[in-house]
């Protein structure tokens, strides 16, 4: 699994975020990973990974938030795994 992590600048657009990424469960699952930060994990599959990218990227237009790392720091969005470990290439 292919795992991004945003922040949200704005808290009230959790929901808004939640139910417009819901209608791409065929591509990607969210969850809010850490409330107070407004850290939100988007999971998906490698070969799904660029067009959820796409889809997120589409999105800041409308939604203001920024790719992070994981919250336990580490990696790029996009190279981790699941359960949060490095992708092996």
């Amino acid at each position: 699994m292919s795992v991004f992590f945003i922040k949200l600048a704005d808290k009230s657009s959790n929901v808004l975020l939640q139910a417009i990424l819901g209608t791409y469960g065929h591509l990607m699952w969210v969850r809010t990973e850490v409330p107070q930060e407004m850290i939100v994990k988007v999971i998906t599959t490698p070969e799904l990974a660029s067009e959820t990218r796409e889809v997120l990227e589409a999105l800041r237009g409308e939604i203001e938030f920024e790719f992070v790392g994981s919250p336990e720091g580490g990696d790029l969005p996009g190279e981790q795994d699941f359960h949060g470990n490095k992708r092996r290439s």
